[in-house]
């Protein structure tokens, strides 16, 4: 069983000790929100972000492209049977 009288392990009090875990909490938050501000971190993310989608739709592009050159062929050789 547990201990009893002064050295009893007391259950913590969560309604006393919120307020000052909100504003640990709410520090460390500004802190990084500072520190990556400071570092550039958007701004690299964001030309990160800008770089992937211009590679694909560049890919994309030249899917479509290459499927038009198939069909086109298709068409072609169809079209050669035909007459």
């Amino acid at each position: 069983r547990g201990m009893e009288g002064n050295l009893a392990l007391r259950t913590p009090s969560l309604t006393r000790r919120l307020p000052a875990l909100c504003a640990v909490m709410f520090g460390l938050g500004a802190g990084l929100e500072y520190v990556m501000c400071k570092t550039g971190f958007y701004n690299v993310t964001g030309v990160k972000e800008g770089q992937k989608a211009a590679s694909q739709k560049a890919e994309e592009e030249e899917f479509w492209s290459r499927v038009k050159a198939r069909r086109e062929a298709r068409q072609a050789q169809v079209t050669l049977r035909t007459e």
